[in-house]
């Protein structure tokens, strides 16, 4: 935390003890010239309750556990995110060139890390605390990469289709990335959009 944020809470603090009630307080950091993020993360600092003084809320703490755990989600799901995308690309070209045995063989090991890696990945993100600043920023790197992903794929296929490269297979497997790439951005923005809906609502 910062001189200033530290002071900020100060004042804030006081100003509680001094009995002035939160919305006062608010308009006085406002007019002061503070942002409204500034005022309101101060003011969440404290539990609203009647009680004095102010009684500071838990804030959320960043533990080795944590960074291991939530890691090892991320990498799990990278590594079933790309074993899948190889399973259904060589699907595309089994059905396209009818390579069906020699496909599923060289996919053996793809197929096993999906099996292994898909309970792993399900387990932790179901158990896992949605409020976990670890977690958030994981979730924002599957974003990134996700919304990545969709704009490569769209700048490949809107290329190969002015070039005229664009054929039935590569289209099938921009297809594919990009319902995945979809599928993981979309998971995570909920989930993120949900987080903020809920801390929205403790506010009010």
């Amino acid at each position: 935390m910062s001189g200033t944020r530290a002071e900020l809470v100060q004042f804030v603090r006081d100003a509680l003890i001094a009995g002035h009630s939160r919305v006062e307080i608010r308009t006085a950091l406002l007019d002061a010239g503070w942002q409204d993020e500034d005022a309101d993360g101060a003011l969440s600092a404290f539990a609203d309750t009647p009680f004095l003084p102010p009684i500071p809320r838990p804030r959320p703490f960043v533990s080795g556990r944590d960074a291991l755990i939530y890691g090892l989600a991320f990498l799990a799901l990278c590594i079933v995110i790309s074993n899948l995308v190889s399973v259904l690309f060589e699907g595309i070209e089994a059905l396209l060139r009818e390579e069906t045995r020699s496909s599923f063989r060289r996919e053996s090991w793809s197929i096993a890390a999906i099996m292994v890696f898909t309970p792993l990945f399900l387990r932790i993100e179901w158990r896992s605390d949605r409020n976990n600043p670890v977690r958030k920023i994981f979730s924002y790197a599957a974003l990134f990469f996700a919304a990545l992903a969709l704009l490569l794929t769209l700048v490949s296929v809107i290329a190969l289709a002015l070039s005229g490269g664009l054929v039935l297979e590569i289209a099938l497997k921009a297809a594919v990335i990009a319902l995945i790439a979809a599928g993981v951005g979309y998971h995570y923005l909920a989930d993120l959009r949900a987080d903020a809906g809920a801390v929205e609502g403790k506010k009010i």
